[in-house]
């Protein structure tokens, strides 16, 4: 009697089992599909974005360097011929220069001793005033003297319908000293060009920025400075061309908060008729602009999805700060409307929805009939299941069926029993399915690999446990080693063993890894990321730290079973496994938290960020070997990637280890004295500080050796 009613419930059971995932599984992956496609085609945004900021740069570049090409050269032709840029026939070299580059609205002279000033500048089209009055009907240039070749010192106008040919000239009284001109005096204080801040050239009434040169003899003796104004219009038609659909945005604000150059350069000036300048972000008649710059002052970020504009349309605004030089300061800034990348794929979706839902009515009287010829298979599969729930690995197990999926199903059964005869013995247990997966079987023995050896430990922690009762030292451990274990299989590891308060784990076994020295890093940087939130939590419960340092080696151990043949251990054997837990252990010495060897930073090289800690003989070793310090990983969008004050403080490093190796110890101790305040490298440059003093107080002889020999463990 409790048979047929058993059997009739698991048919049921089975077929609302089917009913109540198929149905929700296939939302899932409809709405997986669209946000996966979405995601794809915003990450194809993103990227599409960023090269927009990278030609954007460039084209900065290539918009400005050679107008500062250009006045280099005329401030090296001044500096050979202190009075050869006076002379008229000189000028035509401006003139040339105008020609040449169209983005070059006005190149020009200052004189040191007299106030002189020559200028050479391109006309509006449309008209406009430049000097006292208006030039006359077809001047496309305007030569500007001011000096005292008419025998007073005086301003003269020249307008020219090309070099040569004068369609007018003024004259007037000088009241303008250049010498006093911001771009004058920001070029006498460097030896390179400088751009001045962008605004509005009165004469064309458009946006440039100016490129100031100095002019000076070998002794440094002032003669002059030379500048150019460049026009923005040639970068604001080619932001246009990098616009991203025909709602997008590209722009440029400088550090004022002004919007310098956009994809519309009708937008870019605004005034009240006499006077013209730009707009700031807030004012900018571009609402998209103006929201998004709001946004992300508001603390948004860099790079958000937000609606903008008068529509409330979705876009991806994406804003990035040009680094020092050329435009530093200056922030380029792309919106895009979501639409363009996903609004295809929205329609998509809907017409998969509605096909999806005439097969689902379909698969639903499939899986009522398949439910029924599951049932009895199915019954035997859940009891051998129980067994093997209970550890009974005996006999072997097979179904009849000719449902290929039921077939799979119960020959994975029995290859789960298999795997669990053969590695039972194997403790930890959470190894098995690891080994079953490469196929080992359970003997004793083990081959020879290479693998990336991470040893960790706890510093100070048997002196912070003395007072703790032994539940309340169990119970910290065990948190501590659950979230640090955690970590390092999440970065495909596997933990050896256990020792007191320190952990051992290795890459590359028992399934092969090619990555398994960046993986290891990785771990290594994720643990000491996990190391300080657990201390944070320990400090807020008031109970001490459990502050990790991790030694980090990489080379060729026997891997494999040790152990009987009723009890086998799965580990690694050999001197590098010695080594690693060396390495551990120096970091007390030097104030570090991630110790490498050369081994790991020569295979990871290029992806990770290395300080150099030391030339060191560990005990146990007659060859020195070169120790670094993992600091963080060389992809910015990493989750371990570090700021650029870190990287300069190792570059910075590099070069004073470099000077200390080079028996420059003088030299290394300057660089080294102002590194002793950063926290980050405090101790290892105290180290260093003394290590110099000592050398140059006592030089050694020309045999000297770097290497630090340590004769204890």
């Amino acid at each position: 009697m409790s048979q047929t009613p058993y059997r009739i419930r698991l048919r049921v059971g089975i077929a609302l089992a089917f009913l109540l995932t198929t149905v929700p599984l296939i939302a899932v992956m409809l709405s997986y599909l669209f946000h996966e496609n979405s995601r794809s085609a915003l990450e194809v945004a993103s990227q599409s974005i960023a090269r927009t900021t990278q030609t954007v740069t460039n084209d900065l570049n290539g918009l400005v360097s050679p107008v500062a090409r250009v006045a280099e050269a005329m401030a090296g032709f001044g500096r050979i011929d202190r009075n050869g840029l006076r002379r008229i026939e000189s000028l035509r070299y401006f003139s040339d220069a105008l020609a040449t580059l169209p983005q070059l609205a006005s190149l020009y002279v200052g004189f040191a001793g007299d106030g002189a000033f020559f200028q050479m500048a391109r006309l509006a089209p449309d008209g406009g005033r430049f000097g006292p009055a208006i030039p006359p009907p077809g001047s496309a240039l305007a030569l500007r003297m001011q000096d005292s070749s008419s025998g007073s010192f005086a301003d003269s106008y020249f307008y020219l319908r090309s070099w040569g040919q004068v369609t007018g000239v003024e004259r007037t009284e000088a009241t303008e000293d250049p010498r006093t001109a911001p771009w004058y005096v920001a070029a006498q204080t460097v030896g390179t060009a400088v751009m001045s801040d962008a605004f509005v050239l009165p004469a064309t009434r458009r946006p440039v920025v100016t490129v100031s040169y100095r002019m000076a003899t070998d002794d440094g003796v002032p003669i002059g400075t030379i500048g150019a104004d460049v026009s923005l219009d040639r970068l604001a038609a080619r932001l246009d061309a990098l616009r991203i659909g025909p709602s997008g945005a590209v722009f440029v604000i400088d550090g004022n908060g002004r919007v310098i150059c956009h994809n519309r350069a009708d937008l870019l000036v605004g005034g009240d008729g006499t006077t013209a300048a730009l707009h700031t972000t807030a004012t900018f008649p571009d609402p998209v602009l103006a929201e998004a710059v709001e946004r992300r002052n508001g603390g948004a970020g860099d790079r958000f999805i937000a609606p903008l504009g008068p529509m409330g349309h979705d876009y991806i605004v994406e804003f990035a700060t040009l680094a020092d030089g050329i435009g530093g300061g200056w922030t380029v800034g792309v919106a895009v409307e979501v639409d363009e990348f996903v609004g295809s794929l929205r329609r998509a979706t809907y017409r998969i929805v509605v096909i999806g839902a005439g097969l689902l009515a379909v698969s639903i009287l499939l899986l009522l009939w398949l439910s029924h010829r599951l049932t009895r298979p199915m019954q035997d599969i859940v009891s051998e299941t129980k067994r093997i729930r209970h550890f009974d690995l005996t006999g072997r197990f097979a179904v009849r069926t000719r449902v290929q999926e039921v077939a799979e199903l119960a020959g994975a059964v029995e290859a789960m029993k298999g795997g669990l005869r053969r590695f039972g013995a194997y403790v930890p247990k959470a190894l098995v399915r690891d080994i079953i997966v490469t196929g080992d079987g359970g003997e004793l023995g083990g081959e020879t690999r290479p693998l990336s050896i991470l040893f960790s430990d706890i510093a100070g922690f048997t002196a912070t446990s003395e007072a703790m009762p032994p539940q309340q030292v169990l119970d910290r451990l065990t948190t501590y080693f659950e979230r640090m274990t955690a970590c390092i299989h999440g970065h495909g590891g596997t933990v050896d063993k256990f020792i007191g308060d320190a952990i051992m784990a290795f890459w590359n076994a028992p399934r092969p890894d090619p990555d398994h020295a960046e993986h290891a890093c990785l771990a290594a940087l994720g643990c000491l990321s996990v190391n300080r939130a657990i201390n944070d939590a320990c400090l807020a419960a008031g109970m001490p730290p459990m502050p990790t340092r991790f030694g980090l080696h990489l080379g060729e151990v026997v891997v494999g079973n040790v152990g009987s043949s009723d009890r086998m251990q799965y580990t690694a054997l050999g001197s590098h496994v010695n080594l690693a837990s060396r390495i551990e252990g120096l970091n007390k010495v030097y104030g570090t938290s991630i110790l490498v060897t050369g081994a790991v930073e020569q295979a990871v090289r290029g992806r990770f960020l290395f300080r150099p800690v030391d030339l060191a003989v560990p005990s146990g070793l007659s060859a020195p070997i070169e120790l670094f310090e993992l600091v963080g990983a060389l992809d910015p969008h990493s989750a371990f990637a570090r700021p650029p004050e870190t990287h300069d403080l190792c570059r910075q490093w590099h070069v004073a280890v470099s000077l200390y190796r080079g028996r420059r110890w003088s030299a290394a101790l300057e660089l080294l004295q102002p590194l002793a305040g950063e926290p980050e490298v405090a101790a290892l440059a105290r180290l260093y500080i003394a290590r110099c003093e000592r050398l140059i107080a006592d030089p050694p002889g020309d045999g000297w050796d770097p290497a630090e020999h340590f004769k204890s463990k």
